[in-house]
Formats: C-alpha cells, structure tokens, sequence
C-alpha cells in the first residue's frame, strides 16, 4: 500500500481563525472536528500554507518537555514533524497508525475486539477511595459471569491468583496514593499530589468523564480471559511463579518488604512529578546516549541502580493493575506459531533456537520464555549493568525452581546469555538469531533512533526468522482511548507523542521484514515480522 501523502499542519488559536481560512477544508475542518483541545486552549489545524494567512496566529507545535532542553532537541525534524501527525491522526486528517495496520498485517480476532472495547459499568468514572472499590466489586461481578472462572479446576486456579494479584495490586496502588498525600500534606500541597497524573489514575479521572474508555477495574479481567484461553488452548504454559509454590511471592515478608519499597518509591516519584521536573541522573557518562540518561517515569535513578531495578516491576504492575504479564505474555503467540513450524525438524523446546532480547529490562518476560522453550538458547540485551544483573537473578530462580537438574549451558546452566549493549547498535553478527523480540522499548526511543534499531533488529535475524514488536498500543488501536492517549507522556517519557503516530510496519517493511500478524491486548499491540528466505 502507497504511504498516504503527508501534509504539514500548523496549530492556530481559534478565535483568531476566519471563516474564509477554516473555508479551505471545509469538509474536514468544520463542526466538532474544527476545534480541538490542546493542553489548556482551543487551536484548530489547518494546512501550513493557508496558515500563513495570518501569521500572527499561527502556534508551534512542540512536545511538552519542561525537564532538559536536550530532549527536545533531539526530537529533530522528524519528531517534530510525528507530534504535528498525532493532532492531524487525531482530527482524521491523516491515517492513523491502527489505520496503516489493517492494510499491513494479518489481524488476529483480538483485534476487532479491543479496537473498539468499552466499558458498561455503571458509575465509570467515578470518585474517590470508596467508589473505586465499589467499582472493582463491580468489575469483579461482571468478570466473573463473563469470564467462565470456575468452569474447570484449572480455570480456578488460574483465576483465583489473578484475582488476589489484582486485589493486591489495586491495594499497594491505593496505599501508594495515600502515600504521596501523606507527604504533601506534611508539605501543604495535598491539592497539587491528587492532581499529579497517578492521583488522576487512582481516581478514575485518566480520560475525560465523558467518554465511555473501558474502566480499569474491568479492563484486567478481560485481558485475563484473553490469557487463559490461550492456556486453555496450548499456546503456553500457565505462569510458572504461579506453579511455584516456593516462589519468593508466596512469602509474606518478601511482599511486604516489597510493598513498603514501592510506597517509598511511588512518594518520590510523585513528588517529582508534581515539581515538573526529574531528578538527574546521578552518573555522568559518555559510554551512554544521552536519551538513556533521562529518568523515565521520575523513577528514581533512571535505569541507574539495582534499586530500580528491583522496584521496576512491582511500579508498572501496580500501574496496570496486575495484567502486565499477562500483556507481555501475548508475545508467546507468534513465537508459538513459529516454533510449531520448528517441531517439524525436532526443535519443539527450542532446541537448535537462538532468541535475542532487546532491551530485556529485569528478565521478568524472559522466564516465561525459558519455561516453554527451556532449551532455547536466549541472549539478554540491555544497557543497564543494574538491570542485566536482575534479569540474571530472575532467570536463575526461574532455573531453580523449574529446571534444577538441566544444565542447558550459558550463564548459570540456564541456558541465557547477558549482553550489554544498545538497541541501536547491537553487538551480534548479522544473521546470528531465530527470533528478535523487543518489548516496551520504542516508545522510549527519539525517532531517528528508533529507527537505527529497527535497522540493528533486522540486521541480526536469519532469513526465514521471526521479529516480535511489543509495545504500547498507538493512535488507532483502541479508539476510545485516542484523545487521551498522549498523556502517558507526561510521566517524563518524552518520546511517546512521537511514537503514537509511528507507522511501525512501513518501517520495518522499508529494512526489508514481511508483516505477518497484528495482536491487541489491553493496552498492549504486538505486531510479528518475518525475514524473508
């Protein structure tokens, strides 16, 4: 399909446009869809060259970035030219990137299904402590007589720990809340912590109160069905640490101590968000680029300590309200597919397979992996010593507990390699992996980087391999979340405005890949490449 012609779009102030200027689209530019609200104004967008129609009027359209002039900078061009896309997607001025997939990729069934998924709860979007809990019973209800919990012993179980991980985690959330606010009442800015973007989440106040996006109280419990079913079905194993009796989760201490480390963590990172501004890193490097160095989410220290790392998973699960790895985990559906064109020649568990991971994070993704392919050789790649180090501890224990008497070579007999590198300059001979998965990595990419990755991922694949982009879902994806979809940007992720309007399978497609299958899950979109023999 021919890339749609692009046109540049400059933001004007709408009570300085004229009739005869909003004239020169009138079928696209009129009604609701010729204003459009931008952080506290209303501006229209309207082709630059009648923009210069009045001068004075016209507003530059430039990310938010308050905390270092030298993320902006490095938007360039093309990032500047990718944010002016996300109004001009957003109006229907130009085709969204949800749009470009349905001509590129194989849409899977779950596709139609949270494209336009949306909440029928009563009382969405309401306020406060009490009316949150009053509206995860609801969820819970409703998931229950949807969702088929106890219609086998497996079901059951299945259900019964992911129902106590999202009660959990919807719990630790709420004690982080209250955590923020105990701190900024001890510094009388109570207002400013509820108005911080996590008080927003916790207060059902994410998207406007108008809109029917799906509830995150229900969303966990279809993302879980859509789990299950592919465990019911084969696809993959029921989650090992589920299985794993001995597993550090079940101990209470363990959790605890967890629990009071992300409370201490999720004040300060809030902290910093309602300051504006990220704490800098406290390394000064030129071993590292200079995007790497930002504070993603005002985590504290970046990807910078083994205290980040540590707390990485336990802050983005209670983000997600406990689905995360059951988003993560419809990463194993491609590779199922391609693996079972592998059993023909006897590699059924990943025998004679090379994976690389870019930008493995804490490994947690991995083991799951590990423990449906457990002799699959797989190459762990990221930039952070803090964090290969706890993908190390992650897979050792998944080994520990799952495989103790395989020694399947690698780091620790568990078959797993550790690499530190970048996504955009991958230390692997061309052609040297079966299989390149990336997870949760582009939308932290400036664009122009993004790109050389995408060049280094297919660079390293063999002919015939499988690529698995996972990432978060863009402008298109999930329809009712479109308005609201930029605000993830305002959690320090300076790119992610850019990356909402990437269209990914021309991209990859121009370094030669195949688009082979489209998936959605929750807030998740995997996209599946192939190389061609």
């Amino acid at each position: 399909m021919s890339a749609p012609m692009k046109t540049e779009w400059a933001l004007l102030d709408a009570p300085s446009i004229s009739t005869e200027l909003i004239g020169c689209r009138p079928a696209r530019l009129s009604g609701k869809l010729s204003r459009h609200k931008l952080d506290r104004g209303v501006r229209v967008l309207c082709p630059r060259a009648a923009a210069t129609l009045t001068p004075a009027s016209v507003v530059t359209s430039r990310p938010q970035i308050k905390h270092g002039e030298h993320l902006e900078a490095q938007l360039g061009p093309l990032g500047q030219s990718l944010v002016q896309q996300v109004e001009a997607q957003r109006m229907g001025l130009e085709e969204k990137p949800g749009d470009a997939d349905r001509s590129n990729f194989k849409l899977h069934s779950t596709v139609d299904f949270w494209t336009n998924c949306e909440a029928d709860v009563p009382g969405a979007r309401s306020h406060g402590a009490f009316n949150m809990l009053s509206e995860f019973v609801q969820g819970l209800s409703s998931g229950m007589s949807e969702a088929g919990m106890f219609t086998s012993p497996l079901a059951a179980a299945y259900w019964a720990y992911h129902l106590t991980r999202t009660s959990f985690m919807t719990v630790q959330g709420l004690s982080g809340l209250l955590a923020v606010i105990a701190a900024a009442g001890a510094e009388g800015d109570i207002a400013a912590a509820r108005d911080t973007k996590l008080g927003q989440l916790w207060e059902m106040r994410m998207f406007d109160d108008t809109k029917s996006a799906l509830s995150p109280f229900v969303e966990p419990f279809l993302m879980y069905h859509q789990d299950f079913k592919n465990i019911e079905a084969g696809v993959y194993k029921l989650p090992w640490d589920m299985t794993s009796l001995r597993n550090k989760q079940y101990d209470p201490l363990h959790v605890m101590r967890t629990a009071l480390t992300f409370a201490s963590e999720a004040s300060s990172t809030m902290q910093r968000r309602m300051r504006g501004s990220p704490d800098r890193v406290w390394l000064d490097s030129s071993m590292y680029p200079s995007y790497y160095l930002n504070t993603f989410h005002y985590q504290t220290d970046g990807w910078f300590s083994e205290k980040s790392a540590s707390v990485y998973e336990t802050s983005t699960e209670t983000l997600f309200l406990g689905r995360q790895d059951a988003m993560q985990r419809q990463s194993l559906v491609p590779l199922h597919s391609f693996m079972q064109a592998r059993s023909s020649l006897g590699h059924s568990q990943g025998e004679h397979t090379s994976m690389l991971e870019v930008a493995c994070g804490t490994g947690r993704f991995a083991t799951f992996v590990k423990d449906n392919y457990p002799h699959m050789s797989y190459t762990a790649l990221d930039l952070s010593p803090y964090y290969l180090y706890e993908a190390r501890t992650n897979i050792k224990e998944w080994h520990r507990l799952r495989q103790p008497k395989l020694s399947m070579g690698g780091v620790d007999g568990s078959g797993a390699h550790f690499l530190q590198g970048a996504a955009e300059d991958i230390p692997q001979p061309a052609a040297s992996h079966h299989v390149v998965l990336c997870i949760y990595l582009f939308h932290e990419l400036p664009p122009d980087v993004r790109r050389t990755a995408a060049k280094e991922m297919v660079r390293v694949l063999k002919p015939g391999g499988l690529l698995i982009l996972t990432d978060s879902v863009q402008l298109g994806d999930r329809l009712p979340l479109d308005d609201g979809l930029g605000q993830f940007s305002d959690f320090n992720e300076p790119y992610y405005k850019t990356y909402i309007a990437e269209d990914l399978g021309k991209m990859f497609s121009d370094f030669g890949l195949e688009c082979d299958e489209k998936f959605l899950a929750s807030s998740t979109k995997v996209l599946s490449f192939r190389k061609p023999l």
